[in-house]
């Protein structure tokens, strides 16, 4: 598949016209202000949007279908997820039996407007990742003769897509295949490492988590929802106080939970650093490897259990939900993993494997063609008086920490600038896509703070804490597609016009 850089109007899927994207175009700063804001008049403009903020059309589609077949009347919400498992696991974590209805392999929560887990339950199916694929309610509702025919996909692999997957995954983690467990989402494969490593740890009397660096905000939410106590220690370059709060507390820290690779600034863990804490101290370790790619860095001899959200990087075209679970083999909590983690993970739809089974063919290459594109970027940035700071591995302490994990000469694919010019005029000026999501082929740029966390934006508390965490409200986060390196510059002279 090929993209060029070309201005796309609001709302468009990314990548254009198709059903199954999970980004949307939201080409100035005040679209993203308005989508963060709810305004219907934008809102009503969106033909897509990241799945766990934004319902997928078919999904509306089959919601409406189900709701009338059944005669939900209006004082009922109807809430879609993708199998009777994600039910399960939703009563576990709420200790409550909900009402139900399933069509086909579907299941849909029915829950009174006024019921007082509306709004926790809402937000739990999006921490958990239970969301319905969207390839999922199409063919339902072409077997129902609701829709005249399926989006025709550039090319499925129909024999055995799983195993395919599996075995990229464990060539390129150097993992057994046994050891390898397939999620419906990446957050999905989140949720399930915590969950499962929480439990095991908590036998043996040790209750804390710590989240160490920023994560991404589901993963937080997770950590605060899920552990029994948590800790936040931001300043992962800050290793002797780190080390010094570990020997006073270690005796309750359960886990660990980090990404190699932190987004949206970049820093680099130093994972043998790290690795041999946990193991002093007998803390479980949980690193989300979806930033770096195991392409580009090891993860997994470093850690109890690796994450990676294939939505991103091994998809590479934002238009497949899916996530997978890598245990350690030398882990020595290996065996109580595998024989726990399936009660949490939710399989992933039969042909979104089959589409990702074709697009993971290009991971590696995919890897490499970003990889080159993403050093000259950063050679260009570095030299131009517009820029006033850019974030990425090549920080001193990120890159020395990156030079100890780094596969295949590979870069990080992605960089974090803020320029000296206003954030609007900077954002609007550049005509990459710009919207939820990063790993695509296409170049793909983000207003982070705003998008991520806008609702810190409005308060002096929230803004100090994103301060304390290094979120700049300017910066703007860009994942570097596949283009020639030239048109992707260019964009960038256009800031300097300005």
């Amino acid at each position: 598949m090929t993209y060029k850089i070309q201005h796309i109007p609001l709302g468009n899927s990314l990548p254009i016209n198709n059903p199954h994207s999970v980004s949307v175009s939201l080409p100035s700063l005040q679209n993203v202000i308005d989508y963060e804001e709810n305004k219907p008049e934008l809102l009503n403009q969106l033909n897509s949007g990241y799945p766990r903020f934004f319902k997928n059309k078919l999904v509306q589609k089959l919601e409406e279908y189900v709701k009338n077949l059944n005669q939900i009347d209006d004082e009922k919400v109807l809430f879609p997820i993708t199998s009777p498992q994600a039910k399960t696991i939703i009563e576990y974590i709420f200790n409550e039996q909900f009402e139900y209805i399933t069509l086909e392999n579907v299941c849909f929560l029915v829950l009174p407007k006024n019921h007082e887990k509306l709004i926790p339950v809402k937000k739990i199916i999006q921490n958990i990742g239970a969301i319905i694929s969207s390839r999922n309610a199409e063919k339902i509702l072409f077997d129902k003769g609701l829709i005249n025919e399926l989006f025709k996909e550039e090319r499925l692999e129909t024999e055995n897509p799983q195993s395919e997957i599996i075995q990229i995954l464990s060539e390129a983690y150097s993992a057994k295949k046994e050891n390898i467990f397939l999620t419906n989402s990446g957050t999905n494969a989140v949720f399930s490492a915590i969950e499962t490593l929480t439990k095991i740890k908590r036998k043996e009397g040790k209750t804390l988590n710590v989240q160490l660096g920023w994560l991404y905000l589901d993963s937080i939410d997770i950590i605060k929802k899920r552990s029994d106590e948590s800790f936040l220690y931001i300043n992962i370059h800050q290793k002797e106080q780190f080390e010094n709060w570990l020997a006073e507390n270690h005796q309750k820290v359960a886990n660990i939970i980090s990404e190699t690779v932190s987004n949206p600034i970049l820093q680099c863990l130093d994972l043998p650093w790290l690795s041999s804490l946990c193991k002093k101290y007998e803390i479980g370790l949980i690193l989300d490897h979806t930033m770096a790619s195991p392409f580009c860095a090891e993860a997994l001899p470093y850690c109890d259990i690796a994450v990676e959200s294939l939505t991103k990087f091994a998809c590479g075209n934002a238009n497949i939900l899916m996530g997978a679970v890598m245990v350690n083999e030398n882990s020595p909590y290996q065996d109580l993993i595998k024989s726990e983690i399936e009660k949490y993970t939710l399989k992933p739809y039969l042909l979104d494997c089959q589409r990702m089974a074709f697009e993971m063919q290009e991971y590696e290459v995919r890897m490499q063609k970003i990889s080159k594109n993403v050093s000259q970027l950063y050679d260009y940035l570095k030299t131009q008086d517009f820029v006033e700071k850019i974030y990425s591995i090549y920080e001193e302490n990120s890159w020395q920490n990156f030079q100890k994990i780094r596969k295949n000469n590979n870069h990080i694919g992605l960089i974090t600038v803020i320029f000296k010019k206003p954030l609007a005029q900077c954002y609007d000026a550049l005509n990459f896509s710009k919207g939820p999501s990063l790993g695509t082929e296409f170049t793909l740029a983000m207003p982070y703070t705003y998008l991520a966390h806008y609702d810190l934006l409005q308060t002096e508390e929230g803004k100090k804490f994103l301060e304390e965490a290094g979120l700049d409200a300017k910066i703007i986060r860009i994942s570097v597609g596949i283009e020639p390196i030239e048109d992707i510059i260019n964009e960038f002279e256009k800031i300097k016009r300005l």
